[in-house]
């Protein structure tokens, strides 16, 4: 009798962890880029931030993701100007609760990047997924190294 509820309590446990992994890779973040094969990426060094970036200038989700970009894209050698910039770089992204809606979870955040002149845009990359935008979880920085991780594309 007392090896038949081991054995149960054994099912019981190993089906639980089955159910919560599975529901935790449901959650996992998911990174897509696509770009313009036509572009040379080797002479782009420069960068500033697009105007009007997001719905709100005081935005604190915008200027989050802009700091983690900024560090990011500093390891890759490039550098932020405000004059004469090769790339622009603009935000996008979806709160859980609606799009510009006030949360602390994003269902999607994109970062796109276009030549200077703001006519063409060369890369665009996503995070799909619950994003946390709590500064203490983490979450938002991998999911700006995640988008980043793959600009500039190798060809």
């Amino acid at each position: 009798m007392h090896g038949s509820r081991s054995i149960t309590r054994f099912a019981a446990i190993v089906t639980a962890l089955i159910v919560a992994g599975g529901l935790l890779a449901g959650c996992a973040t998911t990174f897509n880029h696509s770009f313009d094969p036509s572009v040379a990426y080797t002479g782009l060094k420069s960068y500033a931030w697009a105007s009007g970036v997001t719905a709100s200038t005081q935005d604190l989700v915008a200027r989050n993701v802009q700091f983690h970009a900024d560090q990011a894209l500093e390891k890759k050698g490039f550098r932020k100007t405000a004059e004469s910039p090769d790339m622009l770089i603009a935000i996008g992204y979806e709160n859980e609760i609606g799009i510009n809606e006030y949360g602390y979870r994003l269902r999607m955040l994109t970062i796109v990047i276009q030549k200077a002149d703001g006519k063409q845009t060369i890369w665009r990359g996503t995070a799909a997924g619950s994003i946390s935008t709590d500064a203490g979880s983490g979450d938002l920085k991998n999911a700006v190294e995640g988008i980043l991780k793959n600009f500039p594309p190798v060809k």
